[in-house]
Protein backbone atom coordinates (compact mmCIF):
# COMPACT_ATOMS: atom_id res chain seq x y z
CA UNK A 1 0.00 0.00 0.00
CA UNK A 2 1.19 3.50 -0.84
CA UNK A 3 2.68 5.12 2.29
CA UNK A 4 0.53 8.22 1.90
CA UNK A 5 -2.65 6.17 1.51
CA UNK A 6 -2.06 4.28 4.74
CA UNK A 7 -1.46 7.56 6.60
CA UNK A 8 -4.60 9.15 5.09
CA UNK A 9 -6.73 6.18 6.10
CA UNK A 10 -5.41 6.34 9.66
CA UNK A 11 -6.14 10.06 9.91
CA UNK A 12 -9.66 9.63 8.46
CA UNK A 13 -10.33 6.93 11.08
CA UNK A 14 -9.23 9.13 13.98
CA UNK A 15 -5.71 7.72 14.34
CA UNK A 16 -2.45 9.62 14.10
CA UNK A 17 -0.15 8.54 11.24
CA UNK A 18 3.51 7.89 11.88
CA UNK A 19 4.36 9.43 8.52
CA UNK A 20 4.73 13.22 8.21
CA UNK A 21 2.10 14.09 5.63
CA UNK A 22 1.56 17.78 6.42
CA UNK A 23 3.32 19.14 3.32
CA UNK A 24 1.45 16.73 1.06
CA UNK A 25 -1.93 17.60 2.62
CA UNK A 26 -1.22 21.32 2.33
CA UNK A 27 -0.25 21.02 -1.34
CA UNK A 28 -3.51 19.13 -1.98
CA UNK A 29 -5.70 21.71 -0.16
CA UNK A 30 -6.80 19.17 2.47
CA UNK A 31 -7.68 21.58 5.29
CA UNK A 32 -9.93 19.09 7.07
CA UNK A 33 -7.31 16.34 7.33
CA UNK A 34 -4.72 18.92 8.41
CA UNK A 35 -7.05 19.94 11.25
CA UNK A 36 -6.99 16.32 12.48
CA UNK A 37 -3.20 16.23 12.93
CA UNK A 38 -2.69 16.29 16.72
CA UNK A 39 0.88 17.53 16.84
CA UNK A 40 2.03 19.68 14.00
CA UNK A 41 5.17 21.75 14.32
CA UNK A 42 4.66 22.91 10.73
CA UNK A 43 1.24 24.43 11.44
CA UNK A 44 2.50 27.81 10.43
CA UNK A 45 1.13 31.27 11.13
CA UNK A 46 0.51 31.51 7.41
CA UNK A 47 -2.03 28.68 7.54
CA UNK A 48 -3.72 30.08 10.64
CA UNK A 49 -4.04 33.45 8.90
CA UNK A 50 -5.42 31.76 5.79
CA UNK A 51 -8.13 30.06 7.88
CA UNK A 52 -9.11 33.30 9.63
CA UNK A 53 -9.23 35.17 6.31
CA UNK A 54 -11.34 32.39 4.80
CA UNK A 55 -13.96 32.88 7.54
CA UNK A 56 -13.98 36.64 6.97
CA UNK A 57 -14.36 36.17 3.21
CA UNK A 58 -17.20 33.64 3.47
CA UNK A 59 -19.10 35.84 5.94
CA UNK A 60 -18.72 38.89 3.69
CA UNK A 61 -19.63 36.91 0.60
CA UNK A 62 -22.93 35.63 1.99
CA UNK A 63 -23.78 38.96 3.59
CA UNK A 64 -23.37 40.76 0.27
CA UNK A 65 -25.31 38.09 -1.67
CA UNK A 66 -28.25 37.97 0.76
CA UNK A 67 -30.18 40.51 -1.32
CA UNK A 68 -29.53 38.48 -4.47
CA UNK A 69 -30.98 35.36 -2.81
CA UNK A 70 -34.03 37.37 -1.72
CA UNK A 71 -34.56 38.74 -5.23
CA UNK A 72 -34.33 35.26 -6.75
CA UNK A 73 -36.98 34.06 -4.30
CA UNK A 74 -39.23 37.07 -4.95
CA UNK A 75 -38.99 36.51 -8.71
CA UNK A 76 -39.63 32.76 -8.30
CA UNK A 77 -36.40 31.92 -10.13
CA UNK A 78 -35.15 28.41 -9.28
CA UNK A 79 -31.54 28.30 -8.10
CA UNK A 80 -29.16 26.50 -5.76
CA UNK A 81 -25.87 27.54 -4.19
CA UNK A 82 -23.31 24.79 -4.80
CA UNK A 83 -19.70 23.98 -3.87
CA UNK A 84 -17.72 26.24 -1.52
CA UNK A 85 -19.04 26.78 1.99
CA UNK A 86 -22.24 24.84 1.24
CA UNK A 87 -20.25 21.73 0.36
CA UNK A 88 -17.96 22.29 3.34
CA UNK A 89 -20.95 22.40 5.72
CA UNK A 90 -22.36 19.17 4.27
CA UNK A 91 -19.15 17.14 4.00
CA UNK A 92 -17.21 18.43 7.01
CA UNK A 93 -19.99 19.83 9.24
CA UNK A 94 -18.25 23.21 9.11
CA UNK A 95 -18.79 25.82 6.36
CA UNK A 96 -15.32 27.28 6.95
CA UNK A 97 -13.18 24.15 6.50
CA UNK A 98 -12.87 24.33 2.71
CA UNK A 99 -11.20 27.42 1.26
CA UNK A 100 -13.16 28.95 -1.61
CA UNK A 101 -12.98 32.14 -3.63
CA UNK A 102 -16.53 32.80 -4.79
CA UNK A 103 -20.19 31.89 -4.60
CA UNK A 104 -21.41 29.41 -7.20
CA UNK A 105 -25.02 29.66 -8.31
CA UNK A 106 -26.63 26.82 -10.24
CA UNK A 107 -29.47 28.14 -12.43
CA UNK A 108 -31.50 27.23 -15.48
CA UNK A 109 -30.22 28.61 -18.78
CA UNK A 110 -33.73 29.81 -19.69
CA UNK A 111 -33.62 32.26 -16.76
CA UNK A 112 -30.19 33.69 -17.47
CA UNK A 113 -31.29 37.06 -18.90
CA UNK A 114 -33.45 37.73 -15.84
CA UNK A 115 -30.61 36.68 -13.50
CA UNK A 116 -28.08 38.90 -15.30
CA UNK A 117 -30.43 41.87 -14.91
CA UNK A 118 -30.80 41.16 -11.18
CA UNK A 119 -27.04 41.04 -10.73
CA UNK A 120 -26.43 44.20 -12.71
CA UNK A 121 -29.21 46.03 -10.82
CA UNK A 122 -27.50 44.98 -7.56
CA UNK A 123 -24.22 46.55 -8.66
CA UNK A 124 -22.37 43.51 -9.97
CA UNK A 125 -20.15 43.82 -13.05
CA UNK A 126 -19.37 40.96 -15.42
CA UNK A 127 -15.61 41.30 -15.36
CA UNK A 128 -12.28 40.61 -13.67
CA UNK A 129 -10.42 42.29 -10.82
CA UNK A 130 -7.27 44.16 -11.87
CA UNK A 131 -4.91 46.54 -10.07
CA UNK A 132 -7.14 49.33 -11.38
CA UNK A 133 -10.35 47.80 -10.03
CA UNK A 134 -13.00 45.82 -11.90
CA UNK A 135 -12.40 45.56 -15.66
CA UNK A 136 -15.45 44.45 -17.70
CA UNK A 137 -14.92 41.48 -20.00
CA UNK A 138 -14.81 42.09 -23.74
CA UNK A 139 -17.56 40.66 -25.93
CA UNK A 140 -15.03 38.14 -27.26
CA UNK A 141 -14.22 36.94 -23.74
CA UNK A 142 -17.92 36.66 -22.84
CA UNK A 143 -18.64 34.58 -25.94
CA UNK A 144 -15.63 32.30 -25.36
CA UNK A 145 -16.62 31.61 -21.76
CA UNK A 146 -20.20 30.77 -22.74
CA UNK A 147 -19.22 28.56 -25.70
CA UNK A 148 -16.45 26.59 -23.93
CA UNK A 149 -17.93 26.07 -20.48
CA UNK A 150 -21.02 25.23 -18.45
CA UNK A 151 -20.57 28.68 -16.86
CA UNK A 152 -20.96 32.22 -18.07
CA UNK A 153 -18.28 34.81 -17.29
CA UNK A 154 -18.29 35.66 -13.56
CA UNK A 155 -19.81 38.70 -11.88
CA UNK A 156 -17.87 40.87 -9.42
CA UNK A 157 -18.91 43.50 -6.89
CA UNK A 158 -16.80 45.75 -4.69
CA UNK A 159 -17.29 45.52 -0.92
CA UNK A 160 -16.46 47.92 1.90
CA UNK A 161 -14.22 45.34 3.56
CA UNK A 162 -10.48 45.93 3.06
CA UNK A 163 -9.73 42.29 3.95
CA UNK A 164 -12.09 41.10 1.22
CA UNK A 165 -12.52 43.95 -1.27
CA UNK A 166 -14.41 42.04 -4.00
CA UNK A 167 -17.13 39.37 -4.07
CA UNK A 168 -17.26 37.01 -7.05
CA UNK A 169 -20.37 35.16 -8.21
CA UNK A 170 -20.05 32.31 -10.72
CA UNK A 171 -23.17 31.34 -12.67
CA UNK A 172 -23.37 27.62 -13.53
CA UNK A 173 -25.88 26.65 -16.22
CA UNK A 174 -25.53 22.89 -15.88
CA UNK A 175 -24.18 20.19 -13.58
CA UNK A 176 -22.34 18.74 -16.58
CA UNK A 177 -19.33 20.32 -18.27
CA UNK A 178 -19.23 22.45 -21.39
CA UNK A 179 -17.84 19.68 -23.62
CA UNK A 180 -20.64 17.27 -22.68
CA UNK A 181 -23.09 16.37 -25.44
CA UNK A 182 -25.79 15.43 -22.92
CA UNK A 183 -28.71 17.71 -22.19
CA UNK A 184 -29.42 17.90 -18.47
CA UNK A 185 -33.00 18.32 -17.28
CA UNK A 186 -32.26 21.40 -15.18
CA UNK A 187 -35.93 21.81 -14.26
CA UNK A 188 -35.67 18.40 -12.56
CA UNK A 189 -32.34 19.22 -10.87
CA UNK A 190 -33.54 22.54 -9.46
CA UNK A 191 -36.73 20.99 -8.13
CA UNK A 192 -34.55 19.07 -5.66
CA UNK A 193 -33.59 21.90 -3.31
CA UNK A 194 -33.93 22.73 0.36
CA UNK A 195 -33.31 25.71 2.60
CA UNK A 196 -30.01 26.05 4.45
CA UNK A 197 -28.31 28.80 6.45
CA UNK A 198 -24.73 30.06 6.62
CA UNK A 199 -23.81 33.04 8.78
CA UNK A 200 -27.49 33.77 9.43
CA UNK A 201 -28.18 34.04 5.67
CA UNK A 202 -30.83 31.59 4.41
CA UNK A 203 -30.82 30.38 0.80
CA UNK A 204 -31.41 27.32 -1.40
CA UNK A 205 -29.06 24.37 -1.82
CA UNK A 206 -29.51 20.99 -3.51
CA UNK A 207 -30.93 18.09 -1.52
CA UNK A 208 -28.21 15.63 -0.36
CA UNK A 209 -28.65 13.08 -3.17
CA UNK A 210 -28.61 15.72 -5.90
CA UNK A 211 -25.76 17.51 -4.14
CA UNK A 212 -23.62 14.37 -4.26
CA UNK A 213 -24.35 13.99 -7.98
CA UNK A 214 -23.42 17.64 -8.60
CA UNK A 215 -20.27 17.23 -6.50
CA UNK A 216 -19.16 14.10 -8.36
CA UNK A 217 -19.82 15.62 -11.78
CA UNK A 218 -17.83 18.73 -10.85
CA UNK A 219 -14.92 16.64 -9.57
CA UNK A 220 -15.15 14.27 -12.55
CA UNK A 221 -14.63 17.30 -14.79
CA UNK A 222 -11.57 18.37 -12.77
CA UNK A 223 -10.16 14.83 -12.88
CA UNK A 224 -10.63 14.50 -16.64
CA UNK A 225 -10.30 17.92 -18.27
CA UNK A 226 -6.93 17.97 -20.03
CA UNK A 227 -6.69 21.72 -19.36
CA UNK A 228 -7.42 21.41 -15.62
CA UNK A 229 -5.13 18.39 -15.27
CA UNK A 230 -2.39 20.35 -17.00
CA UNK A 231 -2.88 23.38 -14.74
CA UNK A 232 -3.51 21.67 -11.38
CA UNK A 233 -2.97 17.92 -11.58
CA UNK A 234 -5.10 15.62 -9.46
CA UNK A 235 -6.03 16.85 -5.98
CA UNK A 236 -6.56 14.64 -2.95
CA UNK A 237 -9.09 17.20 -1.66
CA UNK A 238 -11.56 16.13 -4.37
CA UNK A 239 -11.62 12.58 -3.04
CA UNK A 240 -11.83 13.83 0.56
CA UNK A 241 -14.90 15.90 -0.37
CA UNK A 242 -16.66 12.83 -1.77
CA UNK A 243 -15.67 10.48 1.05
CA UNK A 244 -16.68 12.77 3.90
CA UNK A 245 -19.87 13.79 2.09
CA UNK A 246 -20.92 10.14 1.87
CA UNK A 247 -19.83 9.53 5.46
CA UNK A 248 -21.54 12.56 7.01
CA UNK A 249 -24.73 12.97 4.95
CA UNK A 250 -27.76 10.77 5.41
CA UNK A 251 -28.31 9.72 1.81
CA UNK A 252 -31.16 7.63 0.48
CA UNK A 253 -29.62 5.06 -1.88
CA UNK A 254 -32.83 4.45 -3.82
CA UNK A 255 -33.25 8.20 -4.38
CA UNK A 256 -29.62 8.55 -5.48
CA UNK A 257 -30.03 5.67 -7.93
CA UNK A 258 -33.25 7.16 -9.33
CA UNK A 259 -31.68 10.59 -9.83
CA UNK A 260 -28.57 9.15 -11.49
CA UNK A 261 -30.66 7.11 -13.91
CA UNK A 262 -32.98 10.03 -14.65
CA UNK A 263 -30.00 12.28 -15.48
CA UNK A 264 -27.99 9.51 -17.21
CA UNK A 265 -24.88 10.18 -15.12
CA UNK A 266 -24.42 6.91 -13.20
CA UNK A 267 -21.05 6.08 -14.77
CA UNK A 268 -19.54 9.46 -13.83
CA UNK A 269 -20.65 9.19 -10.22
CA UNK A 270 -19.33 5.60 -10.14
CA UNK A 271 -15.96 6.79 -11.49
CA UNK A 272 -15.58 9.26 -8.62
CA UNK A 273 -16.66 6.73 -6.00
CA UNK A 274 -14.28 4.12 -7.45
CA UNK A 275 -11.20 6.30 -7.08
CA UNK A 276 -12.31 7.66 -3.72
CA UNK A 277 -12.51 4.07 -2.51
CA UNK A 278 -8.96 3.37 -3.73
CA UNK A 279 -7.90 5.91 -1.10
CA UNK A 280 -10.30 5.28 1.78
CA UNK A 281 -11.36 1.61 1.29
CA UNK A 282 -14.80 2.08 2.80
CA UNK A 283 -17.72 -0.36 2.90
CA UNK A 284 -20.31 2.39 2.40
CA UNK A 285 -18.54 3.59 -0.74
CA UNK A 286 -18.55 0.02 -2.04
CA UNK A 287 -22.31 -0.20 -1.45
CA UNK A 288 -22.82 2.94 -3.57
CA UNK A 289 -20.49 1.57 -6.25
CA UNK A 290 -22.40 -1.71 -6.44
CA UNK A 291 -25.60 0.25 -6.96
CA UNK A 292 -24.22 2.30 -9.87
CA UNK A 293 -21.91 -0.25 -11.52
CA UNK A 294 -22.26 -0.87 -15.26
CA UNK A 295 -20.25 -1.67 -18.38
CA UNK A 296 -20.25 2.03 -19.25
CA UNK A 297 -18.78 2.78 -15.81
CA UNK A 298 -16.03 0.18 -16.26
CA UNK A 299 -15.17 1.69 -19.64
CA UNK A 300 -14.16 4.99 -18.02
CA UNK A 301 -11.78 3.57 -15.40
CA UNK A 302 -8.07 4.22 -16.02
CA UNK A 303 -8.88 6.77 -18.71
CA UNK A 304 -9.05 10.56 -18.85
CA UNK A 305 -10.63 13.12 -21.15
CA UNK A 306 -14.10 14.64 -21.22
CA UNK A 307 -15.26 13.21 -24.54
CA UNK A 308 -14.50 10.27 -26.81
CA UNK A 309 -12.38 12.35 -29.16
CA UNK A 310 -9.82 13.30 -26.50
CA UNK A 311 -10.17 10.33 -24.13
CA UNK A 312 -7.09 8.15 -23.66
CA UNK A 313 -5.69 5.55 -21.29
CA UNK A 314 -3.45 6.41 -18.35
CA UNK A 315 -0.15 4.54 -18.64
CA UNK A 316 0.75 5.13 -14.98
CA UNK A 317 -1.10 3.92 -11.88
CA UNK A 318 -3.48 6.05 -9.85
CA UNK A 319 -1.23 6.65 -6.85
CA UNK A 320 1.64 7.77 -9.08
CA UNK A 321 -0.51 10.31 -10.90
CA UNK A 322 -1.98 11.54 -7.62
CA UNK A 323 1.25 11.94 -5.63
CA UNK A 324 4.40 11.40 -7.67
CA UNK A 325 4.44 13.23 -11.00
CA UNK A 326 4.54 16.72 -12.45
CA UNK A 327 1.30 16.46 -14.42
CA UNK A 328 2.05 19.19 -16.98
CA UNK A 329 5.41 17.60 -17.85
CA UNK A 330 3.74 14.21 -18.13
CA UNK A 331 0.98 15.52 -20.42
CA UNK A 332 3.48 17.39 -22.59
CA UNK A 333 4.92 14.00 -23.51
CA UNK A 334 1.71 12.07 -24.21
CA UNK A 335 -0.88 14.52 -25.57
CA UNK A 336 -1.38 15.21 -29.26
CA UNK A 337 -0.46 18.60 -30.67
CA UNK A 338 -4.18 19.28 -31.14
CA UNK A 339 -4.83 18.69 -27.42
CA UNK A 340 -1.87 20.83 -26.41
CA UNK A 341 -3.17 23.64 -28.63
CA UNK A 342 -6.55 23.35 -26.90
CA UNK A 343 -4.78 23.85 -23.57
CA UNK A 344 -2.95 26.94 -24.90
CA UNK A 345 -6.23 28.49 -26.10
CA UNK A 346 -7.80 27.95 -22.66
CA UNK A 347 -4.76 29.49 -20.98
CA UNK A 348 -5.28 32.66 -23.06
CA UNK A 349 -8.88 33.17 -21.96
CA UNK A 350 -9.23 31.57 -18.53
Amino acid sequence: MNEYIKAIQMLANGEQPGTDIYDMLYSHNCSYLISKLSSNDKYTNKLKIENILNKVCIAERYKLCAELFNKLEECHIPYAVIKGAVLSAAAYKDPFIRHSGDIDLLVNRKNIDQIKKLLLDLGFIQGRVTENGIEPFSRRELLFQTSMSHQIAPFVKETNNKLYPYVNVDINLDILWGESKQNTDMDFVLEKTQDTTINDITFKKLCPEMELISLCLHHYKDMNSIYLLYERGLKLSHFCDIYFFVKNCNLNLETLYTYCRKLNVSEYVYYCLYYTNLIFENSELKEYMALLHSENADALIDKFGLNEEERQIWNIDFYTRLFDINMSNYLDNILSEESLNKIRVNQMFM
